[in-house]
């Protein structure tokens, strides 16, 4: 899945903690569920817009990803501050590409950095660990659509979900407030 989708639950999840006392037991529950979303996200990919290598040539995959760029950047500064943790652990496992594809902007070479470290202990996860594995074989099933555009649809949706889901959290936070009665004398 794409950054905006993981930020958006890494919140979610968060928010979903926030009132468990102590801190440092939401904070945990946090950071292993949103790193563990990331992988359960990044095996429904396969039924969005999700080409292994960038198409610069393409234009609505440039499109595509500058649209996805601004969202990710909008939803960092409006969440970031508030929910950092959650944020930071869902999508820590993409640090893996910015090391793996620095290297080769930078033309520098990390030995031990070569492979998608966090991205292979989630596939471990995802595909040898039971629930996770159940989880993953009906997951597989899905059409696998990452090289047809249309595909994006899925990801759109899935992001308005989850942004109706955190509009839905922060209405049931907020106590009710109910107009005054007027009084006729």
């Amino acid at each position: 899945m794409q950054e905006p989708t993981h930020i958006l639950t890494g919140v979610i999840i968060q928010k979903s903690f926030g009132g468990i006392r102590p801190r440092g037991l939401a904070l945990g529950l946090t950071a292993t569920l949103a790193f563990l979303s990331h992988g359960f996200l990044d095996e429904l990919a396969r039924i969005t817009f999700h080409p292994a290598d960038p198409d610069f040539h393409s234009p609505f995959w440039v499109g595509y990803h500058a649209a996805v760029l601004m969202t990710s950047i909008l939803f960092l500064f409006l969440w970031w501050k508030k929910y950092k943790w959650g944020i930071a652990f869902a999508a820590l496992p993409d640090v893996d590409w910015i090391f793996i594809h620095g290297q080769g902007i930078f033309h520098i070479q990390i030995p031990f950095y070569r492979q998608p470290h966090l991205h292979d202990l989630l596939h471990l996860i995802y595909h040898r660990i039971p629930p996770f594995s159940w989880l993953t074989s009906i997951v597989n099933r899905l059409p696998n659509d990452r090289h047809n555009p249309w595909a994006c649809l899925w990801e759109v949706l899935l992001v308005a979900m989850l942004l109706l889901t955190l509009r839905l959290m922060t209405m049931a936070e907020r106590p009710s407030v109910r107009p005054a009665k007027l009084q006729v004398t």
